[in-house]
């Protein structure tokens, strides 16, 4: 998440600058880093995320100005091309079935902006919604007892047989918090740019399904619950984030649909959701500005990742407009995390990207945080 953690202070870095202790030139090299490190599929989609963000931000859903959609979407779209056993593959291979389709915006957009060209003889167009019907036909749905697409039934529409959190992997049912940043955007921007108010409602109830399974009373998210592999009851600070950053991306999706008058209580639950996660956070910002890597357990190491993406959320709310009451804690975690980032560019006392209960040396999914 370094990438997406770094890129968020990329994105607001204008009116924050100040606050980050972060200048063109430090902000730049986080830039070139975050580039030249990223190399999981995760890490690439947050990569992208934060180069629509801070590169292209009329091309990102946090847009101010226009509309990040195009008036004319590109062809395949629409439910006609959704078929239940039907071209459904992963954009990559992966054990995850969430992570990969973090790349689906930017997939999308490529479609658009080249005409539809072809890698390797599939189309952008194509492979988009190859990911699209794998996630809704072919990965596990949880709870394993609902029926999940594999009963061979054809129908264009979502329906009841697609009911259920889809898994953020691909062998066994398993619900991951970091899966909210990765699959909900992705079908929200599909929605929108294929007319189809369907899947931006389906891209809400998965956040709406991962919330359930995934809330404590606290208004915390537990990390990983489901299939017994590699459970993690704990309340993982970039996991929270992950999770209210991309409920932020699919509200912003809604925002610029056609359907958002017909979605307002979906956008109101989506806002209030993701202040949960910030407020409840909050208590929980150390003396040094950052979090614990799990948020209420003091002997775990402080994490700027998690503090970062947390940040960018509590900034996000402001600028849209939603509320500004997590701007103060915002801004402290933002000058924490600035005070982590070296002469290199680099996001020091990071989680590793690949253990998340440990600290790492370097994260490049932080970078782009």
């Amino acid at each position: 998440m370094k990438a997406l953690a770094i890129g968020a202070i990329l994105s607001l870095s204008g009116a924050m600058v100040g606050a980050t202790h972060l200048s063109d030139s430090r902000l730049s090299k986080v830039y070139d880093v975050m580039n030249a490190i990223s190399t999981h599929s995760w890490e690439n989609g947050t990569k992208s995320e934060a180069i629509l963000e801070w590169t292209y931000p009329t091309l990102s859903v946090f847009t101010s100005t226009g509309n990040p959609f195009p008036d004319h979407p590109p062809e395949p779209a629409g439910e006609q091309h959704l078929r239940r056993g039907e071209g459904g593959s992963s954009l990559l291979q992966d054990d995850a079935a969430g992570d990969p389709a973090s790349l689906g915006i930017a997939v999308l957009l490529a479609n658009l902006t080249t005409g539809d060209a072809q890698v390797n003889g599939v189309g952008y167009g194509e492979a988009a919604t190859q990911e699209l019907n794998y996630l809704l036909y072919d990965v596990p749905r949880y709870p394993p007892t609902s029926t999940n697409g594999t009963n061979g039934t054809s129908n264009a529409t979502l329906n009841a047989a697609t009911t259920g959190a889809i898994s953020h992997r691909a062998q066994y049912a398993q619900l991951w918090s970091d899966s909210v940043f990765m699959v909900p955007p992705f079908l929200a921007a599909y929605g929108v740019w294929s007319a189809n108010q369907t899947l931006l409602q389906t891209a809400y109830t998965q956040c709406s399904l991962y919330r359930q399974y995934l809330r404590t009373s606290s208004g915390l998210w537990m990390h990983i619950v489901g299939a017994s592999t590699g459970l993690d009851y704990g309340l993982w600070a970039t996991g929270n984030a992950w999770a209210a950053y991309g409920m932020l991306r699919v509200w912003a999706s809604i925002y610029h649909s056609p359907y958002r008058g017909d979605m307002g209580s979906q956008m109101a639950d989506l806002a209030s959701w993701s202040g949960e996660i910030v407020q409840a956070a909050e208590q929980y910002i150390t003396s040094d500005g950052l979090f614990h890597n799990y948020l209420n357990d003091t002997s775990t190491f402080e994490d700027s990742a998690g503090a970062a993406l947390m940040a960018a959320t509590g900034l996000r709310l402001s600028t849209l407009n939603i509320t500004n009451n997590y701007v103060p804690a915002a801004l402290t975690l933002l000058s924490g995390v600035s005070d982590k980032v070296n002469s290199t560019g680099y996001l020091t006392q990071v989680v590793n990207p690949n253990s998340f209960g440990a600290q790492g040396t370097e994260s490049p999914k932080a970078r782009a945080s």
